[in-house]
């Protein structure tokens, strides 16, 4: 049975078709995979099916009615709920506040919440789902993977009176490690007698493990549509570009020699207490120094600790033999560091600024300085407008994101032109090391490619990188070398040469 269908759906945004003629069904109990690059209309499809922006034509059925979906309540009261890429929860609350947050004010008397009521139904709303979390704590306090459960589990809340609700999946894998993936996958199948699902994601082997078709979109029009037992990982990917994608895909023959390059980072016998201890590395000029581990390992607590986010307890950082005090974003942007974090939208972004700001964050009191203000010369605390707006188009045309103007507000932009602009503000600044945790996190197939190109070219002028990575084929292709995390210490250094690779086996036997 059909339980939702959209037909001949199109959307404009100032002249651009965002979406034209798109024809979309779901059957009762089905996971359809949605796949397509950047840019190709997925968020789009999505935030009109959720009522977040309403179609300019086309129709919506559900059960074959026909339906108006204006806003995220209306789209509630149909069955329809969206789980979003950046998880759509307030830290500061509590899981069971976050789980029924829109009905506060049916919990509610005299302006007083029921907290008890809240916490009773919220477990049994957990245990018919089969998910487990510890509802009276903090959000703030739960890992990316709980965090990702409890924002399924809200969308089951906010559909409580439908039989049968349509869950808009989002890039839900994304920032999840093996574990995390493991166990969403094993949520959704359990979950198809009690809801239908549309999974949208740039991985296309997790798109083709859990979907049962998918479609595939390209310039906002479904260009392809098939059966899982037909689709393959070229068919997606040669549907999704129009053209084949390069075997070279790592560029690993461009991977540069560096064996007789200087030392740029060395790391002595660096500590975050219950992260990680003793880590010891160093990293030359133009190498990609790949690290991979399990969750929990303490490779994203690493990073953190490498771009200033955290401090280090014990062990040294230097930067071409002078030692850096950690703990300060803001010293190791000024000794060269860059960062680009795994939760691009709380940590890389400001989502309500224009592309332009965004990209200069990095810049102010630097490089942007007004330096030619009539009768005054140089004024630190002025910002050259003219100046960000070069920097902002070079990184547009650079990085190839794809934006109305730099003018737009981020929020506006795909997930994968966010990280291109994150990734983009680190390169206006003469940055000697890269620390990237998951950089093509929510990136499609193509636009990977262009990351892969650019970070070859960054080592080419010399810069080193931290290249901390889930995806271990991503890891192996782009790494001269690569440290193995496990549970906090740096077990393994494996070599990665051009030609010699090593088999994904050999890093996870360290890894676990």
């Amino acid at each position: 049975m059909v339980r939702f269908r959209v037909e001949n759906i199109r959307k404009e945004f100032t002249n651009v078709v965002a979406l034209d003629n798109v024809n979309l069904e779901l059957r009762t109990g089905e996971v359809v995979g949605l796949v397509g690059e950047n840019g190709a209309g997925k968020s789009t499809l999505l935030n009109i099916l959720s009522g977040i922006y309403q179609q300019d034509q086309g129709h919506i059925y559900v059960d074959g009615d026909r339906v108006s979906i204006t806003n995220p309540r209306m789209a509630s009261h149909q069955g329809v709920a969206i789980v979003h890429q950046e998880h759509n929860v307030i830290p500061n609350l509590s899981g069971y506040e976050n789980l029924f947050l829109e009905q506060f004010p049916d919990y509610s008397t005299a302006g007083v919440l029921d907290s008890d009521t809240l916490k009773r139904e919220g477990a049994e709303i957990l245990n018919s789902l089969g998910i487990d979390l510890d509802l009276e704590k903090r959000v703030a306090n739960y890992s990316f993977s709980d965090r990702q459960m409890l924002s399924i589990a809200k969308a089951f809340t906010e559909t409580v009176h439908t039989d049968h609700p349509i869950i808009l999946l989002d890039e839900p894998t994304a920032g999840l490690e093996e574990d995390g993936r493991d166990l969403l996958f094993d949520r959704i199948e359990d979950l198809r007698d009690q809801a239908s699902f549309v999974f949208v994601s740039h991985e296309l082997d997790e798109v083709l493990e859990i979907s049962d078709r998918i479609y595939v979109l390209r310039d906002g029009k479904i260009v392809n549509h098939f059966e899982q037992e037909n689709a393959t990982e070229d068919k997606l990917q040669q549907s999704m570009v129009g053209r084949e994608v390069s075997e070279e895909y790592y560029q690993a023959s461009d991977q540069r020699d560096v064996e007789n390059s200087e030392v740029a980072l060395t790391v002595s016998n660096l500590g975050n207490e219950g992260h990680f201890e003793d880590v010891s590395f160093d990293v030359r000029e133009g190498e990609i120094f790949g690290i991979c581990g399990v969750m929990g390992s303490g490779k994203s607590a690493l990073g953190r600790v490498l771009s200033g986010v955290d401090a280090a307890d014990t062990g040294e950082l230097a930067i071409d033999g002078t030692t850096v005090e950690t703990g300060s974003v803001h010293r190791m942007v000024n000794q060269g560091i860059g960062y680009v974090p795994k939760e691009r939208q709380s940590e890389g972004t400001l989502l309500y600024q224009p592309l332009r700001v965004n990209v200069s964050l990095p810049s102010i009191g630097t490089d942007l300085v007004a330096d030619h203000v009539p009768g005054l010369g140089t004024v630190p605390w002025l910002i050259d407008f003219e100046k960000e707006d070069e920097m902002a188009e070079d990184i547009v045309e650079r990085l190839n994101v794809k934006t109305p103007s730099i003018e737009s507000p981020l929020i506006n932009l795909s997930g994968g032109n966010q990280q291109k602009v994150v990734l983009g503000k680190n390169l206006q600044r003469e940055v000697s090391v890269l620390v990237m945790d998951n950089v093509t996190r929510g990136i499609d197939v193509g636009a990977k490619e262009e990351v892969y190109r650019i970070l070859r070219q960054l080592a080419d002028d010399g810069v080193s990188m931290v290249f901390i990575a889930d995806e271990l084929p991503e890891l192996i292709g782009m790494s001269n070398r690569i440290g193995v995390m496990h549970e906090g210490e740096l077990v393994d250094v494996v070599d990665s040469p051009p030609g010699d690779k090593p088999m994904e086996s050999e890093l996870i036997r360290k890894m676990i």
